[in-house]
């Protein structure tokens, strides 16, 4: 997920460099998609990091510990990132008609990715990370 959102971000900065309210939308777009793209990382990253020691019954009690109090804000947080995408969605809906009204298709692929991607994560990303949380969380209890 943190080489996806690199990627998006390098996309976006060229964006945000077109000419006309297409640059001035992605500049728009850049504030809020930073703030959330870190809370991704800070939170959901590193649940989905520890998936494959879950997976293989090798998750140690350190982990399982750090990791089910990050599940925990996790999921206080999960309302709220999934109501980032909404208006992320909205601003990429407006990105996607301006862009291509000025011609900017560049814009148009961008949002269009963006929108990918915040789907990928409400469906699979966020709830393999709150499942991970809840694992941990089970792991951590049973070791005390």
């Amino acid at each position: 997920m943190e080489k996806e959102h690199e990627e998006i971000w390098q996309l976006l900065i060229e964006v945000q460099h077109l000419s006309g309210k297409t640059g001035s939308i992605a500049e728009r777009l850049a504030k809020d998609l930073k703030i959330h793209i870190d809370k991704e990382e800070s939170l959901a990253l590193p649940l989905l990091g520890i998936l494959r020691d879950i997976a293989d019954g090798k998750l140690k009690n350190g982990v399982a510990r750090r990791a089910s109090l990050l599940g925990s804000r996790f999921e206080k947080e999960y309302p709220g990132m999934l109501h980032g995408h909404k208006e992320l969605r909205k601003f990429l809906e407006r990105l996607k008609k301006v862009g291509a009204e000025e011609g900017h298709l560049t814009a148009v692929r961008f949002a269009e990715a963006l929108e990918a991607h915040s789907k990928e994560e409400e469906e699979v990303l966020y709830p393999a990370a709150i499942v991970a949380g809840q694992m941990a969380s089970k792991r951590a209890r049973s070791k005390t």
